[in-house]
């Protein structure tokens, strides 16, 4: 769950696709819909740093029994480059507010030395690096960013935690969204990891940049849950 709560968004000024990709900062909002029922927010935010790295980092929030599902507070940061046209990690946290004063994850990609490390739910990481390695917030801003370069994302590997994942992404059609910032086309893409029936599904808009509009989390043909966007402000990079 923690993992696609990292990538939604919502109202303001639209992004353009361009044939030359090019992240553009925004803040975004989302409901959280379990069972039927609203049991959560979700706030997302992207934006550039001074150095010319960016920052991805959501911030959740779980109401009522959707607690049993993750945490009544949820925030994950990463921090990455755009390096040859291609998302490139430098640093992952994760915290769920438990109040341990220390960050549930913190993992470190030193690209030189080829290395992953750090803690996950306290245990010692220490991993080899590989190319196209994403973790569980930069993979959402790489899927992005691979379709305004007019590449269609097929694969990623992500570091989740403490083990290496592999990632299928599938093209499903397109269907047109009303949402609470307007009506638009979307392209759906669906994910899952190989052999496995659990996927999510996502309707991402060309017109906005192809960000997710909806998020669709399904154990076969049952939803466990889903996200929608409600608010969406973008920015320039400069600002």
């Amino acid at each position: 769950m923690a993992r696609v709560i990292a990538l939604l968004l919502a109202c303001g000024a639209p992004l353009a696709a361009a044939a030359t990709p090019e992240l553009r900062p925004f803040q975004a909002s989302y409901t959280i819909t379990w069972k039927g029922i609203s049991a959560g927010s979700s706030e997302l935010a992207l934006q550039q740093l001074a150095d010319g790295r960016w920052s991805y980092q959501s911030h959740s929030s779980a109401r009522g029994l959707f607690r049993l599902v993750m945490p009544a507070e949820l925030a994950s940061r990463s921090i990455f480059s755009v390096q040859n046209n291609h998302i490139v990690p430098q640093q992952f946290t994760a915290d769920d507010g438990a109040g341990s004063g220390e960050k549930d994850q913190l993992l470190n990609f030193d690209w030189v030395r080829g290395r992953v490390t750090g803690i996950a739910e306290r245990k010692p990481v220490d991993l080899p690096t590989q190319p196209g390695l994403l973790d569980t917030m930069s993979v959402q801003v790489a899927v992005m960013h691979e379709l305004l370069a007019g590449r269609t994302p097929a694969r990623f590997v992500l570091l989740d935690k403490d083990r290496i994942k592999d990632y299928i992404y599938t093209t499903e059609g397109s269907e047109t969204l009303r949402t609470a910032i307007g009506e638009y086309r979307t392209v759906k893409f669906r994910s899952n990891r190989p052999d496995s029936k659990k996927a999510t599904w996502f309707w991402c808009a060309p017109e906005l940049g192809y960000l997710p509009l909806k998020v669709e989390r399904r154990d076969g043909k049952d939803v466990e849950w889903s996200m929608a966007v409600k608010n969406l402000t973008v920015k320039d990079a400069a600002d």
